[in-house]
């Protein structure tokens, strides 16, 4: 399912935006999304786990939005923008991502874009 979930990230994010997400290269990327080189468990893992991510922020946010959202300091991250909380190989088990995820998914219930 990676590359399914890599094709929709794409759309909404692009290489530029998407690779440094995943803390892997635009070539590898690229590699990823074509099949020339298999995507390793820890890549898949964080691939899923910006699908989940996105498909919260997309009740409230429009494209540009979702790419912004991952850039602006955050004070529940503690002034932190959510990329740099998870840093370059995060884990989407640990806490920086599970903090991630929950303040995305806060957004994702009733009344929480007013």
């Amino acid at each position: 399912m990676p590359q399914r979930e890599l094709t929709g990230l794409l759309r909404t994010y692009g290489h530029e935006s998407l690779g440094p997400l995943l803390g892997i290269s635009p070539a590898s990327l690229r590699r990823y999304v074509t099949g020339a080189r298999g995507v390793p468990d820890a890549v898949a893992a964080r691939i899923h786990y910006l699908a989940l991510v996105t498909a919260d922020l997309a009740g409230s946010y429009n494209e540009f939005g979702l790419r912004r959202w991952w850039e602006r300091p955050r004070s529940v991250l503690e002034g932190r923008s959510p990329r740099v909380a998870l840093g370059r190989d995060w884990d989407p088990d640990g806490v920086p991502a599970r903090d991630v995820a929950e303040l995305a998914h806060a957004l994702a219930g009733p009344g929480a874009a007013a």
